[in-house]
């Protein structure tokens, strides 16, 4: 909760777009419109932030007498975040309905998207290859196939509410990608795939079904042969977005699919936009874990960097202190008496030879960059 004095207020009302400011409280800009106006705070008219973006003129209407009654102390109680979502996705779902175009579901099936008149084309096409088999199955034979069944009212109402949804689609920025005949569709909205599926609402009866009641539906082995038709479609919206905005719309006998395809049109819109802004952050977020897998790269590298200079410079200082002891042993050896050969080369050569050696192994006597 934050308590804030009126003044103060109207000060940051006029200061803040009321969209940024309610978000700081917690609350949605109408709930703080309706705080502004219980107590008398005026706030800018529409257009105001656009004119003063622009460098037009603005107003800003002074505060007036605080009215009998109303507090100089404003509590703003932030609404937990669950209602802050819901109340943000009701207010996309209404933007993107005000500007969704017109979708009717079809009478006849003269006019049906492509992908929903292919799905009758492949059962006419199954049905014909099935007749035929059966015509060449000899007529003593003990097996013979069942014909394919006929499409169904319920299937080809099913068929021109998907394909009323699939043209919605395209005809608001869309594109319809694929779908299946059982129902399972998938859709594109602003470059993000959303899978959704239109279906019949099944419910469970204690009674296995018949025949008869298998004969809803050309597809019976596409659904739960435990379940029992309702007689409403059901769409469903499949595709996680982490949103709070509805997946699931039933038809009731007062309400058909055709009068919720727009909220299903608006709340692909929604789930679409979202998408992308979630594609974003997890692209962003990506882009920062590369970059501090990079960063730890780095350190590592100069890490180890660190150590093998250190170490040169131990070995170094190890290699000094191993000359100085070798030249104080070859002084002591050149004081003695020498034979003409040692270790099968002539004393002088030996001793250059040494003197060499000690010369390569000292760091001072040699390049340092050479690492000794």
């Amino acid at each position: 909760m934050t308590t804030i004095g009126r003044k103060e207020l109207y000060e940051r009302v006029w200061q803040t777009p009321m969209v940024r400011l309610s978000k700081e409280y917690g609350i949605s800009d109408q709930g703080l419109a309706k705080i502004c106006k219980r107590h008398a705070i005026p706030v800018p008219p529409r257009g105001h932030w656009i004119r003063k973006e622009t460098g037009k003129p603005v107003m800003q209407v002074p505060l007036p007498d605080l009215p009998e009654g109303v507090s100089e102390h404003i509590r703003i109680e932030a609404a937990s975040k669950s209602l802050v979502q819901a109340m943000a996705a009701k207010k996309q779902e209404k933007t993107a309905r005000a500007d969704l175009k017109e979708v009717s579901v079809p009478d006849d099936l003269r006019s049906l998207h492509p992908i929903v008149a292919g799905w009758i084309a492949e059962h006419n096409k199954a049905q014909a290859a099935r007749l035929a088999e059966i015509r060449a199955t000899r007529k003593d034979s003990w097996w013979k196939p069942s014909p394919i069944r006929d499409l169904t009212e319920r299937d080809l109402y099913r068929f021109r509410i998907t394909s009323a949804l699939f043209k919605g689609v395209v005809a608001n920025g869309g594109k319809a990608i694929e779908g299946q005949i059982g129902g399972a569709i998938v859709i594109e909205f602003a470059g993000e795939r959303i899978k959704l599926a239109v279906a019949e609402k099944m419910r469970q009866l204690l009674k296995s079904r018949s025949e008869e009641d298998k004969a809803w539906t050309a597809y019976p082995d596409l659904h739960n042969s435990a379940l029992h038709p309702t007689g409403f479609l059901r769409v469903t919206i499949d595709t996680y977005y982490g949103g709070t905005f509805r997946k699931e719309w039933v038809e009731t006998g007062q309400k058909k699919g055709a009068a919720f395809l727009p909220e299903v049109l608006a709340g692909l819109k929604v789930i679409g936009d979202a998408l992308v802004v979630r594609r974003r952050e997890a692209q962003e977020e990506e882009r920062r874990r590369e970059e501090r897998r990079m960063q730890e790269a780095e350190r590592q590298r100069l890490l180890k960097l660190e150590a093998e200079r250190w170490d040169h410079f131990r070995k170094w200082a190890s290699d000094w202190e191993e000359a100085q002891r070798l030249r104080a042993f070859l002084a002591a050896v050149q004081a003695t008496p020498l034979k003409d050969e040692i270790d099968g080369m002539p004393a002088e050569d030996w001793l250059n030879w040494l003197r060499w050696r000690i010369d390569k192994l000292d760091p001072l006597a040699s390049s340092l960059e050479d690492g000794g």
